[in-house]
């Protein structure tokens, strides 16, 4: 807790969480106005919800690689601050987009929302290493990601709760621009964070090669990412870049489809899906701060490939468990509300069974988000991160394409969540083969 209260990370903390919390009120209000209350006249509500989150990822996949080079080459704590100013400029936008009733303005406001996540994303991570101790990395790390899943959390909940009754465009409006200014505020408490020069990084055990030569052209965003790829794909940090993307991409997949598997399997209403993802979020909290305190004690543990295994077992479980889950003597909307539901057959264990996933999944990825700032060079680690967001990207894309071409299939969500919990099993021997993870002394692994 002494890591929240000092100005080297509570800022910075403050910052993320208020920045995640935002970006998930705006998009999820914008997709609920749209589908219940018939903002913009959208005839096809379901393409539209596509187009949402793809709009709010493209920006990871274009701008990265020039947000990575900013990073590495100007101070982080600027660049943190140019970004919060940004993101109330656009809440702006987005206000006056929600207010004036037009869905393209509220569009480019999330489409830009999404490229100040992605100008924000190597500071988020790349500043840590310069601001904790070596012991101190993996409690940073996992408050980050405990707050980022907590903001995503509250962020979705308020923007249901926002959007219900009347007035709701001026109450989401403005409280996307209240909470923009907060995050300005909190971030001029972050120190500076200047760039590390070449020499200092080689006395910190920085390896090369390096992600991404700063000679690059950045320009044409598709070369720069294309090079930024390339360079990431030669160095000791791209295994963790690529068990980082699994995690995203098997994490969006099992929140992706809990609506559908409360709806169609559990037969709850929105106040399950709102439980679960509660229970789902807190999950990965926890795990994250149990892989800390697990790691500090014994530092050489396999924690990475047997948290995989765990997601394997507990996702086989989920769907093994799925339709004796079913409840009878439905009510007449054929909905159960959360009581009705919490007191049906089946639902403890489903609930359990969830929480246990997210858990394996919290102590999943911390080790591996402090693995990579320990492997990337000092002076290039901002394009290591960017790298890592395209990754990440890239994969949670492909992790759609592959649930949309299943359902095209008409095969449920049964089969999709089967699949990706098998995926889990050649993960984990692959990570224990590789022994990917947080070296116990600090130095990364050749």
């Amino acid at each position: 807790m002494s890591l929240l209260t000092s100005r080297r990370f509570g800022p910075l903390f403050a910052t993320q969480f208020l920045g995640a919390f935002n970006d998930n009120l705006y998009k999820n209000a914008l997709v609920l106005l749209v589908l219940y209350q018939g903002f913009g006249a959208v005839t096809s509500p379901g393409l539209l919800v596509n187009l949402a989150a793809g709009l709010f990822i493209l920006p990871f996949l274009l701008l990265s690689a020039n947000a990575g080079h900013w990073a590495d080459n100007a101070d982080k704590a600027r660049i943190a601050r140019v970004s919060k100013w940004l993101e109330v400029l656009i809440a702006l936008l987005g206000a006056a987009g929600l207010l004036s009733g037009s869905l393209s303005l509220s569009l480019l406001a999330l489409t830009l929302l999404g490229a100040q996540s992605a100008l924000f994303g190597p500071v988020k991570y790349g500043v840590l290493p310069q601001h904790l101790g070596a012991d101190e990395l993996l409690a940073g790390n996992a408050w980050i990601e405990a707050a980022t899943f907590l903001a995503i959390l509250l962020g979705t909940l308020v923007a249901g709760w926002l959007v219900a009754g009347e007035d709701a465009v001026w109450r989401v409006g403005g409280l996307a621009l209240l909470v923009a200014v907060a995050g300005l505020a909190a971030v001029y408490g972050m120190p500076a964070a200047p760039p590390v020069a070449a020499a200092d990084a080689t006395a910190q055990g920085g390896v090369g090669p390096r992600v991404g030569d700063g000679s690059a052209a950045l320009r044409n965003p598709l070369r720069a990412t294309a090079a930024l790829i390339n360079a990431a794909r030669g160095e000791p940090v791209w295994p963790v870049l690529v068990a980082i993307s699994w995690f995203w991409a098997f994490g969006a997949t099992v929140l992706t489809q809990l609506p559908v598997m409360v709806r169609d399997h559990l037969h709850g209403d929105a106040t399950v899906v709102s439980a679960l993802l509660a229970v789902f979020s807190v999950g990965v909290g926890a795990g994250s701060a149990l892989a800390a305190a697990a790691l500090r004690r014994m530092p050489s543990m396999p924690l990475v490939p047997a948290a995989a295994l765990d997601m394997a077992v507990f996702a086989l479980l989920l769907v093994w468990l799925l339709p004796a889950a079913s409840p009878d003597g439905l009510p007449a909307n054929g909905l159960l509300s959360l009581a009705g539901w919490w007191a049906a057959p089946g639902s403890v264990g489903i609930g359990l069974t969830l929480f246990a996933l997210a858990v394996a999944g919290g102590a999943y990825c911390v080790p591996l988000y402090t693995a990579l700032q320990r492997l990337a060079a000092p002076e290039r680690r901002g394009r290591a991160v960017a790298a890592n967001n395209v990754v990440n990207a890239g994969a949670m894309v492909a992790a759609a394409g592959t649930g949309a071409g299943l359902a095209a299939l008409g095969s449920g969500i049964e089969t999709l969540l089967g699949l990706f919990a098998l995926g889990n099993l050649p993960v984990a021997w692959w990570l224990l083969r590789g022994r990917i993870g947080a070296p116990a002394d600090g130095r990364p692994r050749r």
